[in-house]
């Protein structure tokens, strides 16, 4: 039997193609890359152990500001720059009270070049504090994740470090840093609610002194 050209050649490919799939059958699967250069650590931690109490005075800069507090003799907050005048204590307690009691829920460890993936190379703010018995500390403030319930942020990065360690923040700190300046300002009118003086309106009402009754004149005696 006389095999013709054409099945001859069909059945060549036919061969090769099998060979070829063979040969890729017996070849591994390539293993899902094992990223070691990431850990996650799932424990929920303070971002610091202080009170906010303690803390003697801090310097906030972001995209927009930089301002300096410190406590006064009398423990009052006062502004230094960008202009000296009495701070907002409103607006100063709640970025106190969020550093003193916010808690991460994960920290990850992951390289320094990393750092752009995380906006730690563009801080959306960095809060240098000083406490009272002259300890300093750091939180540097990334960007948000990637659901945009918390923030990427470091506390007190070391400058030597050969790894990042990222902590999950409050979503609360956009609010406590991102403010109009005059919103770190004591307000004036609140100052003279504080601490009012007598007005006129607040005095109570003088009514006018009426003269006393004159007893009526006796009456003559009809019988004299």
């Amino acid at each position: 039997m006389k095999i013709q050209p054409t099945t001859l050649g069909l059945l060549l490919a036919a061969l090769t193609l099998g060979s070829v799939v063979a040969l890729v059958a017996q070849q591994p699967a390539p293993k899902p890359a094992d990223d070691k250069s990431q850990t996650v650590t799932e424990a929920e931690q303070p971002l610091f152990t202080f009170p906010a109490a303690d803390i003697q005075s801090l310097t906030l800069k972001t995209r927009l500001h930089s301002l300096k507090f410190e406590r006064d003799q009398d423990g009052k907050w006062q502004m230094l720059e960008p202009e000296k005048t009495a701070a907002s204590d409103p607006s100063l307690a709640f970025l106190l009270d969020l550093l003193a009691s916010d808690k991460t829920p994960r920290t990850l460890t992951v390289p320094l070049t990393d750092r752009e993936q995380f906006g730690l190379h563009q801080p959306t703010a960095t809060i240098d504090l000083t406490l009272k018995d002259q300890k300093t500390h750091q939180l540097v403030i990334g960007e948000y994740d990637f659901n945009r319930t918390h923030f990427y942020a470091q506390i007190d990065p070391p400058a030597d470090a050969k790894d990042l360690q990222v902590v999950l923040v409050s979503p609360n700190f956009d609010n406590a840093v991102n403010r109009p300046l005059d919103e770190w300002k004591a307000d004036e009118k609140s100052s003279q609610k504080a601490s009012p003086e007598p007005s006129e309106s607040a005095s109570p009402s003088v009514l006018p002194e009426t003269p006393p009754e004159t007893p009526p004149e006796a009456s003559p005696n009809s019988d004299q």
